[in-house]
C-alpha cells in the first residue's frame, strides 16, 4: 500500500444507522463531494469532529502548506479517531463502525443517537499500513474497537491467504458474520483474565521459522503494548511487518491519551 496525500477536511452527513450487534453501531455517511476520497484505504485511520449539539455543524480545520492542521481561532472541537470500515464507491458512502458502551462517551453516545442528516467533520484517511502484502502468513488481533480494521483487512488479503485471527469480545452475542479468505482461522475469544495467555499459547505453536509473518494488532493499550513487545522481542517481527496501534486506554479519553499513543507507535 502506498502512502497517500491527505484529502481536505469536509463535512459528512448521516444517511443510515444500524445496530450490528449489542455493542456495535454502523453508520453510513455521505458528503457534498467524495470525488477525491481514496477507495483503497479501508481500515485506515480517520478523524471525526463532533459538534457541541447533535443538530449543529462542527468547526472544520484547514491545512497549511506543510499539511499541518490549523483550527480557526485555535478552537478545536471534540475529536475522535476511527477507522474506515468501507467506502462504497458506487453509492459514495463512507461506512464507519462505532463501539456502543454503557459508560458515557461523547462519540459512542452520538453514534447511538445519530439520525439521518446529522453532521460530523472528517479528516483523513491516514496512518500506517494495516498489513504487509509481502508476507505469506497473516496474524490479526484486536478487540471490538479493532474489528473494523480487522474485517476490512481480511477483505483485502489474497484469496489464498493463510493465518490466524483473534477477536476479543465481552460476550458471544457480539459475534458477527465475517467475510475472509478460506484459509484464515477465526477465533472469537470471550474476554477474561486468561485472554492474553490463550493467544500467546496459540502463537507459540506456530512454525515461525518457516513463515514471513505480517501482524496487525490493535485495541486497548495494555493488551497491545504487551503483545507488541512479544512480537518484537520473541518472534522478531520487523516494523515493516507490524501494525501495532493502541486505539484506546482504559479510564482515559482520547485527549488525555493522544500523546502516549503516538509515543508507543513511534517506539
Amino acid at each position: 500500500m502506498a502512502n497517500i496525500s491527505l484529502p481536505s477536511p469536509r463535512y459528512i452527513y448521516v444517511q443510515k444507522s444500524e445496530q450490528l450487534c449489542p455493542h456495535l453501531q454502523r453508520i453510513y455517511f455521505s458528503s457534498d463531494d467524495f470525488s477525491d476520497f481514496p477507495t483503497d484505504q479501508n481500515g485506515a485511520h480517520i478523524k471525526l469532529f463532533f459538534p457541541e449539539q447533535i443538530d449543529q455543524k462542527p468547526i472544520l480545520p484547514t491545512r497549511n502548506e506543510l499539511g499541518k492542521v490549523i483550527w480557526p481561532d485555535g478552537k478545536k472541537p471534540v475529536t475522535r479517531t476511527y477507522t474506515i470500515r468501507d467506502f462504497l464507491k458506487n453509492e459514495q458512502f463512507l461506512v464507519v463502525d462505532c463501539v456502543r458502551h454503557a459508560d458515557f462517551g461523547i462519540a459512542a453516545d452520538w453514534a447511538m443517537h445519530a439520525q439521518k442528516g446529522n453532521v460530523l467533520g472528517l479528516a483523513g484517511p491516514g496512518g500506517p499500513d494495516r498489513f504487509n502484502l509481502q508476507a505469506n502468513y497473516w496474524i490479526l488481533i484486536g478487540d471490538l474497537s479493532a474489528l473494523p480494521m480487522i474485517t476490512s483487512s481480511l477483505e483485502q488479503l489474497p484469496e489464498n491467504a493463510e493465518g490466524e485471527v483473534w477477536i476479543e469480545i465481552e460476550n458471544s452475542i457480539d459475534q458477527i458474520t465475517l467475510k475472509y479468505p478460506k484459509f484464515m482461522q477465526i477465533h472469537w475469544i470471550i474476554k477474561d483474565q486468561n485472554t492474553e495467555t490463550k493467544i500467546v499459547n496459540a502463537l507459540n505453536l506456530l512454525d515461525w521459522q518457516s513463515m514471513t509473518v505480517s501482524v496487525s494488532l490493535a485495541g486497548e493499550n495494555t493488551r497491545v503494548v504487551s503483545l507488541r513487545k512479544l512480537f518484537i522481542q520473541q518472534f522478531k517481527i520487523p516494523k515493516t511487518h507490524l501494525y501495532a496501534v493502541p486505539y484506546w486506554k482504559q479510564g482515559e479519553n482520547e485527549e488525555d491519551y493522544h500523546q502516549e499513543r503516538h509515543r508507543i507507535m513511534d517506539e
